[in-house]
């Protein structure tokens, strides 16, 4: 799905003029009328959905309370999903994570200093600062495998350690590290590319509705969510603990680049659709849950 289509979508839906869609979209009426036959069946998908989404709020806390839930995969005896999706890739290693410089900030000055930055400085992250960051809140310090179970551990809670998020990241200023969209592998702690180019940028710019700190970060951190990785212990519920698990990885992430005098700041609008075809996720068994710019601390200037 392109940025148009999402908008002609959106403003339908909404019960826009076809005059006001014209003119937000910049196109003519004979582009209008094409697409209007074209989404047509997709319109009406959607707005034969509308009335349930209405409600959706209610009845995902409803129905993923306790008393529906059935026996979970785990509990039926089902093989248990793999802690980490296999990638393959040309892949750079990371600073060893015993090998980080640990930064002299307080936690107490982290968390009363943490605000939501959205502009940054041209000046690059170092590959160790990218290490910190990626310590904070996707590496696993321990992997655990065998036939009945298989988990990572952390350094952010998840619920039955299932650890349902993968992490890809746009790197545009790492010092070393060629711009791209990679993989980060939470027990290899290296990265895997997986595409190049000024296309994925505008994708994943545009998929986040071009929200200006997505084209000036240094880096943006993607949380993915493989659901059948929670799913297999908990059911339908899990899709409760798939949001709280983001949150966890999110607080960390930003106390962390307030250590490293950088900033963070959390984006939870963004087109799925355009999110997943950037990513070639299917949007199902994996899905973007969470997204985040990252970068250094404009300077400040003193004036005398």
């Amino acid at each position: 799905m392109d940025t148009k289509t999402f908008d002609y979508l959106y403003n339908k839906a909404q019960g826009d003029s076809a005059e006001s869609i014209m003119k937000e979209l910049e196109i003519t009426a004979e582009e209008y009328a094409q697409m209007e036959q074209k989404l047509a069946p997709v319109l009406a998908e959607i707005m034969k959905e509308r009335a349930q989404a209405e409600k959706i709020g209610e009845r995902f806390l409803h129905l993923t309370n306790y008393l529906y839930m059935g026996k979970s995969d785990q509990e039926k005896g089902m093989h248990r999903p793999p802690a980490i999706k296999p990638r393959t890739g040309d892949q750079i290693a990371l600073p060893a994570v015993a090998t980080i410089p640990l930064p002299e900030i307080t936690l107490h000055q982290a968390i009363s200093q943490r605000r939501s930055l959205r502009k940054y400085s041209d000046a690059p992250l170092s590959q160790e600062e990218l290490s910190f960051l990626l310590w904070s809140c996707s590496w696993a310090r321990d992997f655990r495998s065998s036939e009945r179970l298989e988990i990572t551990l952390r350094n952010v809670p998840s619920a039955g350690a299932r650890h349902p998020l993968e992490t890809y990241l746009y790197i545009r200023r790492v010092t070393g590290i060629k711009p791209g969209l990679y993989y980060y592998h939470p027990v290899k702690h290296l990265l895997v590319l997986v595409m190049n180019g000024p296309e994925i940028e505008r994708k994943i710019v545009e998929g986040c509705f071009c929200q200006e700190m997505t084209s000036a970060s240094a880096v943006n951190f993607i949380w993915t969510a493989v659901p059948y990785r929670t799913i297999w212990r908990y059911d339908q519920r899990s899709y409760r603990y798939m949001y709280l698990d983001a949150g966890h990885a999110a607080q960390n992430l930003h106390l962390a680049a307030e250590a490293i005098d950088g900033g963070a700041c959390m984006i939870g609008a963004y087109c799925d659709e355009m999110m997943s075809e950037a990513l070639d996720l299917d949007g199902t068994e994996e899905f973007v849950i969470y997204i985040a710019t990252v970068g250094k601390k404009e300077p400040v200037i003193t004036v005398h």
